[in-house]
């Protein structure tokens, strides 16, 4: 079903925005790259003292709750997230035996939490998440569903996600080597397998590999990351619990000092590793090391990515293209991978949580969770407590329209903009178009329209990102300004338009108030990383029969829809040509109106209803030129 530009259902939920935005490079006290500050909980108000460790998240499969599950000294804090501006602690499990610890680690596999520790004694507990639904009187005090004592303390766990076993490694028992639990029935833990022979691991990540090594395919692979005089990374394949055998090893790298984590891209061909050590022992930037893990029995290093701060590394995973670091001083990084194959990374977005210094200590953030669907993240930092955060994606856009473009030039005229007709507030909310997601209320500051030349403003634009599965769900919009070369900038005149929504694909169409809308024929992705789409030039393919007009080269959106409906029409009802004699008085045809006028179809100031110009005979044109009573339809769903 097609929806007019001003009169459809506004679709989806709306996504709260930033309690703190990211102004001028600060959200309040930190810094910040494209990352707002919705929240934050110390230490205190997560139910444990002194300082928070490693944390996860889990989405409650029945009603979508987001909870973050925060490691702290003295035990584990449960935190729902409905609300990312307002947190609520649910409540809290204390440590098993009583013992506080400055490492906790957690991690889930579906409905059931483990938390594992470097207190003396402390196995795996086991607890059930289902337990927060049944909380009415916040926070409760939460005993463990269960309990494995296999092992006393551990350096890390990790659950995986489509297989009932917990892994820990770091512990006092087996070499400190991988310890494979069988969780099948969680309220009964039970051994399923070692790996001792390569010795002490520091932390591990198992994945059902995908990559381009055949030979491994389908099989669950163990990433393992040893530290002191051992450092480097043992590939191991952990299908057969009981027989986990070796079957790699990366090389030497410079500099080695403690080989502490890794995470692999989503086509499984490269380890993004850092050191935790390196930047002290070597004298240089936070520093990500890169593999070529394609072979699995030889990796080969590639190089390393520098960071812009002398800070220690701690915890990397990988999501939609994107590399999420914990880097201490530093706080949260995002890396684009786009370029990882030739050893490039890219940070495009950052939030600093311990605004104190960026040098070389082990403050600030310990862990970050990027996986939830609503596109918040969640940072734990040591002595600061947890951090709600949103990044801010970025979308750069080409567009062309029919009524100001000037096919000689390979651009659009800007006569609004000089005859200062522009409206400084968009003028879509007041026309009954019904924003989502956050869009609605852009203004702009005058200085934006002084700009000339290719980069002078023409108009404002409605984006909207629409769902990849039904493109007639609209998730979000904003209203944007498109310049005289078709590029699509936010109110600042000259960048990149941003959204407040998860990363991911998206269809992405463009509207105007006179011409009809347009949208990619493909989801595509919607990143932090800018992504780039010129729906002008024809490299996008575009939803829909005829869903541009085609100058030269370009391919432009239709004009003459005066009505702001979904379709072009020069006679009968509803037609776009009457409101053109109406706004010139009527009665006269050759009178003439001025201003910032849906009856503008040239854009050019002035309404014109005949003679040179005219507004009307662009209508008939775009319809067929030979039959008035054709149609045009706006291709959008």
């Amino acid at each position: 079903m097609r929806t007019p530009l001003f009169f459809f259902l506004a679709f989806g939920a709306h996504l709260a925005s930033g309690q703190t935005p990211c102004v001028n490079g600060f959200a309040g006290p930190y810094p910040c790259q494209n990352v707002d500050l919705l929240s934050t909980m110390s230490v205190t108000q997560l139910g444990t003292v002194t300082n928070v460790a490693d944390l996860w998240g889990w989405t409650d499969p029945l009603t979508g709750k987001e909870y973050a599950i925060v490691g702290g000294r003295s035990g584990t804090s449960f935190v729902d997230l409905s609300t990312p501006t307002a947190p609520v602690l649910v409540g809290f499990l204390p440590t098993h035996n009583g013992v506080s610890s400055l490492w906790r680690d957690v991690d889930t596999h579906g409905n059931w939490c483990f938390v594992g520790s470097e207190a003396a004694g402390h196995g795996l507990q086991v607890f059930d998440l289902t337990r927060l639904r049944n909380v009415t009187n916040p926070p409760a005090t939460f005993t463990e569903d269960a309990h494995f004592g296999g092992f006393g303390n551990s350096h890390t766990i990790f659950a995986d996600k489509t297989e009932p076993y917990v892994y820990a490694v770091g512990a006092n028992v087996f070499s400190g080597g991988l310890i494979a639990v069988n969780v099948s029935n969680p309220l009964a833990p039970v051994l399923a397998g070692t790996f001792t022979s390569e010795g002490y691991i520091h932390e591990n990540a198992v994945f059902l590999y995908n990559g381009p090594d055949t030979e491994h395919v389908g099989k669950r692979i163990s990433f393992n990351f040893h530290i002191n005089s051992n450092d480097r990374v043992t590939i191991t394949d952990v299908s057969d619990k009981s027989d986990i055998t070796l079957i790699g090893t990366t090389p030497i790298y410079q500099v080695r000092s403690l080989c502490h984590q890794g995470w692999l891209t989503e086509d499984h061909r490269f380890l993004l590793m850092n050191d935790e050590g390196d930047e002290q022992l070597g004298n240089y930037n936070t520093r990500t090391h890169i593999f070529n893990v394609e072979n699995l029995e030889a990796p080969v290093y590639i190089g390393w990515h520098s960071g812009p701060n002398a800070s220690y590394d701690h915890n990397n995973y990988v999501h939609q293209g994107l590399l999420w670091q914990a880097n201490y001083t530093s706080g949260m990084q995002v890396l684009d991978l786009a370029n990882v194959a030739s050893g490039t990374l890219t940070q495009v977005a950052s939030f600093d949580n311990y605004p104190v210094n960026n040098g070389r200590s082990y403050n600030g953030a310990w862990g970050n969770y990027p996986y939830f669907a609503s596109g918040i993240v969640i940072v734990s930092s040591y002595g600061e407590g947890l951090f709600v955060l949103r990044p801010k994606l970025s979308l750069n856009l080409r567009v062309m329209l029919d009524g100001p473009y000037v096919a000689g030039e390979d651009r659009m005229h800007d006569s609004l903009r000089v005859r200062g007709l522009l409206p400084l507030t968009e003028p879509y909310t007041a026309l009954g178009y019904s924003h989502v997601g956050g869009g609605g209320g852009e203004t702009i500051a005058p200085a934006v329209l002084a700009a000339t030349g290719p980069n002078a403003i023409v108009d404002w634009v409605v984006v909207e990102l629409r769902d990849a599965a039904d493109p007639s769900v609209i998730l979000a919009t904003r209203c944007a300004l498109v310049q005289r070369d078709g590029d699509v900038v936010r109110t600042d005149g000259t960048s990149a338009v941003q959204f407040d929504v998860a990363v991911k694909d998206y269809h992405v169409a463009v509207r105007h108030r006179n011409h009809l809308g347009v949208m990619t024929a493909a989801p595509v992705r919607v990143s932090v990383a800018p992504r780039s789409y010129d729906l002008s030039n024809g490299s996008v393919a575009l939803f829909g029969t005829e869903p541009t007009k085609t100058v030269g080269s370009r391919q432009v959106l239709w004009g003459g829809n005066t009505l702001s409906d979904e379709v072009l029409r020069y006679t009968g009802s509803g037609n776009d040509r009457d409101p053109i004699l109406v706004r010139v008085g009527g009665a006269v045809p050759t009178s003439t109106a001025t201003g910032y006028l849906p009856e503008d179809v040239g854009m050019d100031g002035t309404v014109r209803y005949v003679g040179a110009q005219n507004d009307r005979d662009p209508i008939l044109f775009n319809v067929g030129g030979t039959v008035p009573t054709n149609t045009r339809a706006e291709q959008l769903p």
